[in-house]
């Protein structure tokens, strides 16, 4: 009907991510890595992982204190690229930091935006059609509007604001 549709097909499978681990009740599955990571952090840091184990453990993460200064990770939630792993936990450590005022559930929150942005398909990524195909259902059924984090993840371009763009009319 004259619209063109854009969508950031980032932003709309992170909401999907978050959503559907929302509805998992915060019992991620896990998956066990082939080669556990070892990460150095400051030892606030390692104290707040401490403190918060049994969370990160409902949310698919075995980790633990390894050694001065340093945690071990030897599982992560299920579909978390391997590489994405370090920058997570330390993602989820800022977070924690940040957050110490927030409640339980807030927080768990702000753990699985971090786990769903990880998760989701990144710019560049061969993506299979079925999967576009169904990110582009979901975003014109309107059941996925916004990021986790408030961002809208489609936007709408009339054939005249395209006009206007490129001088057909004024």
């Amino acid at each position: 009907d004259g619209e063109l549709l854009l969508i950031d097909k980032h932003a709309a499978h992170e909401r999907m991510l978050f959503d559907a681990l929302k509805e998992q009740g915060h019992e991620i599955m896990s998956q066990s890595l082939l080669v556990p990571i070892t990460i150095k952090l400051p030892s606030d840091e390692v104290e707040l992982i401490e403190r918060n184990s049994e969370v990160l453990s409902k949310l698919g993460f075995e980790i633990e204190p390894y050694g001065e200064g340093s945690v071990i990770l030897r599982a992560v939630p299920a579909d978390t690229d391997a590489s994405d792993a370090a920058p997570m936990v330390e993602e989820i450590c800022d977070k924690l930091k940040k957050n110490a005022s927030l409640s339980h559930e807030d927080v768990i929150d702000d753990i699985l935006h971090t786990i769903a942005c990880k998760a989701a398909i990144k710019a560049g990524w061969n993506t299979e059609d079925s999967e576009l195909m169904e990110i582009a259902k979901q975003v014109v059924s309107g059941k996925v509007k916004y990021c986790p984090h408030g961002r809208p993840v489609s936007i709408t371009l009339t054939k005249k604001q395209l006009d206007k763009e490129f001088s057909r009319i004024v």
